[in-house]
């Protein structure tokens, strides 16, 4: 019998020592839950829980056979390119009946890329009216 579950969602973010930081993200996630039927989750670098590891192990004890990772970075540097495809290497390896997939970092994403011209479009725009 195939899975016909959607897949996990699970957005990759740097963190920080302030947690107010994580906030937006929240928020997002908290968005994403309402439109979408499977699992969102926030995984973290460092300085904030839970780490990636974490969080794919987590998914993974809950019955999760496919993952879909959504690196909140700008650029895929050696976060992404390093520590995310390193820790999903492991975990593939401890777990190899779950797919896992990684999106294009968010800076990448052709989509965003126009939602911030947008928005720095209306930037000028409200400060031109000041």
């Amino acid at each position: 019998m195939t899975d016909t579950r959607s897949p996990a969602l699970l957005l990759f973010a740097h963190g920080s020592r302030d947690p107010a930081w994580r906030e937006p993200l929240d928020a997002v996630c908290q968005r994403i839950a309402v439109q979408y039927p499977g699992h969102c989750e926030l995984a973290f670098l460092e300085f904030m829980q839970p780490e990636l590891s974490d969080a794919l192990e987590a998914l993974a004890q809950e019955g999760e056979q496919s993952i879909v990772v959504v690196p909140f970075f700008w650029a895929s540097g050696k976060h992404i390119k390093t520590d995310l495809n390193e820790a999903i290497d492991r975990f593939c390896q401890a777990h190899p009946k779950v797919t896992v997939q990684v999106s294009t970092a968010l800076g990448e994403a052709t989509a965003v890329q126009a939602a911030l011209v947008d928005y720095a479009l209306s930037c000028a725009v409200m400060t031109s009216k000041l």
